[in-house]
């Protein structure tokens, strides 16, 4: 068995880029995952409604159909790598990353940890002679970003557990359309302070705000089945499909039903 095969993902693209003539991108989708490692100089980057400020030793991540853009600072410019990747198992690995859909933007890391993969792979013939090297130095790449992810985990550990109770409770209810923030804290026995409390202490959002992301998460993939706009709004909580589609827009940059265009086209 071949060693793209056992791990499900693998490299489609892998380059360098100056941006001393202001080469930016965006705002666009993409239709695979891309890290970019930022080698010198600073810009910013932009995934859905936040916007990061980067420099040298940072890292960014661009996710299949999210909304992005990125450009460099006019006065130092940045300079970077990047490595384009695909496969089933690319949301599950970087799920345990430092570097993931929730966090696109990594803390820096020093060059020698992590440039010698990226130059490896701009090195390979990536379809041909080295297409299995190739998917074996990508998993030591994202490797890397695992390991850095371990002490946060640990930390999570000691983290107040109504957190997590919460968020169960969301991925069982989100479909009602009663179902609200006060719902939450009611099954939890707790204020609507120490809710909102508990949300931003831990994401930086309130309670709806985390419970209206989830909301359009999960009706991104029923979208990508090829639900319809209303079938897909009444399963994800919104009883009026229109505010879903004004909200939906509003997030992502395009209507819901463009959305599920693209994906009808790909099948």
């Amino acid at each position: 068995m071949l060693v793209s095969e056992m791990n499900g993902i693998r490299p489609v693209d892998a380059g360098w880029q100056d941006c001393h003539d202001l080469h930016s991108w965006g705002p666009g989708v993409r239709q695979c995952y891309i890290i970019h490692y930022i080698i010198s100089g600073k810009g910013t980057f932009t995934c859905g409604k936040k916007t990061y400020t980067l420099t040298a030793g940072q890292s960014f991540l661009i996710c299949p159909e999210q909304v992005v853009q990125y450009a460099p600072d006019e006065n130092e410019p940045w300079e970077y790598v990047w490595v384009d990747f695909v496969g089933e198992q690319c949301r599950q690995i970087l799920a345990r990353s430092v570097l993931n859909p929730q966090q696109p933007a990594a803390p820096p890391l020093r060059q020698e940890r992590l440039l010698p993969y990226f130059e490896r792979l701009c090195q390979m013939e990536l379809y041909r002679r080295n297409s299995q090297e190739a998917v074996g130095v990508l998993l030591a790449l994202l490797g890397v970003y695992q390991d850095l992810a371990e002490p946060q985990r640990e930390e999570r550990k000691k983290e107040d557990p109504r957190i997590m109770e919460a968020m169960v409770l969301i991925a069982a209810g989100y479909h009602r359309s009663e179902f609200c923030a006060e719902t939450i804290a009611r099954k939890m026995a707790v204020s609507r302070t120490t809710l909102n409390r508990l949300f931003q202490k831990k994401i930086g959002w309130s309670p709806g705000q985390y419970l209206l992301e989830y909301r359009l998460q999960q009706s991104e993939k029923l979208l990508q089945m090829g639900m319809t706009v209303k079938q897909t709004a009444l399963s994800c909580g919104f009883e009026d499909p229109f505010y879903y589609s004004r909200v939906f827009r509003k997030h992502y940059g395009m209507p819901p039903s463009d959305y599920r265009l693209q994906f009808a086209e790909i099948q």
